[in-house]
């Protein structure tokens, strides 16, 4: 375990013969766990309800009533408190049961977008990163509440290190399940490891991990069933977070994010190979992701998938593939709320599990897009201004 801030824990290397770091014994369990301890502190008192305007994707601004409350370099949350007419509008209410089916309820959906004040002009809160779902007056409320999270360690990075789990067969479950398990950090990396064996995955991001960065790792053979909830080989539950250059084999779900994972969120010049599911959001409205540059023998899907699981229903809205190249992929348009992008994808427009949902924007099918990497070119922008 790390639990402080500053700590990197650097091998020589992550090729056979270099360091290893093993799991042995029989439980499943994270074999590196990087946390901090927890939760938003939000300041309430100070916190304003946007104006009832719509405001569209892209927007890095919002207007509050008096922005005294505000300064530059502040940490706030766009709290959305999206309500029963939002439910009703993207269908989440009327999920066709089975067994286990769970229909969505307001309760879930608070969801709580983190940005820097990078400057202030009149009552005009200027932000570090752009709205990535519409904000739609008749779909709830939004406020912007400062907050802080003492409890969050930051700089913790890993590096140059190989991790193994002992198993007992190709199907064998009680071994080690993830290699590195990351949440309530912020400003950390991993980088060139490789994960050999585990049941669940090499890198996983809790709902806290911030500002992560993933590069040049690999998961390799897996061990466990090939079924539900096994072989999320890079899986991001958290905001603002890079994957880049991984590599991919007998995975099910490679690169792929949970209910609710709120963006912007990367994963770029990535592969994945001999797979067992897709790539994609997986459940339950993950918001802003790009696909960036993703070689894949199987599928990359953004669509409703109704009672799958639990009900999983509409897996994400403002999910960009760009460059990709599949054997198929499904990228349909939710019934509200925003819009799923396919641009210069090689493969196959598959229409998913439900044959009536209406198709997302396709671009340039089977040609590939001049500018090859999106999220290259986002970052020299910036960078360059």
């Amino acid at each position: 375990r790390i639990k402080s801030s500053g700590i990197v824990l650097r091998g020589e290397g992550d090729a056979e013969g270099k360091t290893l770091l093993r799991a042995t014994g029989k439980q499943q369990r994270s074999l590196l766990k990087i946390s901090g301890d927890g939760n938003y502190v939000e300041d309430q008192a100070k916190a304003q309800m946007l104006e009832a305007i719509y405001i569209p994707v892209g927007s890095k601004y919002v207007v509050v009533d008096d922005s005294r409350d505000f300064q530059k370099g502040a940490s706030v949350l766009l709290s959305y408190e999206l309500n029963a007419a939002w439910i009703k509008a993207v269908k989440m209410d009327q999920i066709i049961a089975r067994e286990g089916t769970k229909q969505w309820t307001t309760k879930e959906y608070k969801l709580k977008f983190e940005r820097v004040i990078s400057s202030i002009s009149g009552d005009t809160l200027f932000l570090d990163n752009p709205v990535v779902m519409a904000i739609d007056p008749q779909f709830g409320k939004v406020s912007v509440v400062p907050f802080k999270f003492a409890g969050r360690i930051q700089e913790v990075g890993v590096e140059n290190l190989r991790f193994e789990s002992e198993f007992a067969n190709e199907t064998n479950e009680n071994h080690g399940w993830i290699a590195v398990e990351l949440d309530k950090v912020e400003n950390a990396w991993v980088r060139n490891i490789t994960a050999r064996y585990f049941g669940y995955a090499a890198v996983s991001l809790g709902a806290f991990a911030k500002q992560t960065s993933v590069i040049n790792s690999k998961c390799l053979d897996p061990k466990s069933q090939i079924t539900g909830g096994r072989r999320y080989s890079f899986n991001n539950n958290g905001q603002l977070n890079l994957f880049r250059q991984l590599y991919t084999t007998e995975g099910r779900h490679d690169y792929v994010t949970g209910a609710r994972t709120l963006g912007p969120n990367v994963f770029s010049l990535s592969t994945a190979t001999n797979t067992h599911a897709d790539i994609g959001p997986h459940h339950r409205w993950a918001v802003g992701t790009l696909y960036d540059q993703i070689i894949t023998d199987g599928e990359i899907n953004v669509q409703d998938r109704g009672n799958w699981g639990s009900g999983h229903g509409w897996a994400g809205v403002t999910q960009v593939l760009w460059n990709c190249k599949v054997k198929r992929a499904a990228v349909q348009q939710p019934w509200a709320s925003g819009q799923n992008f396919a641009i210069g994808v090689n493969g196959e427009n598959n229409h998913g599990r439900f044959k009536d949902r209406t198709a997302g924007f396709w671009e340039n099918q089977n040609r590939k897009m001049p500018i090859e990497s999106h999220y290259e070119q986002q970052l020299n922008d910036r960078l360059n201004k």
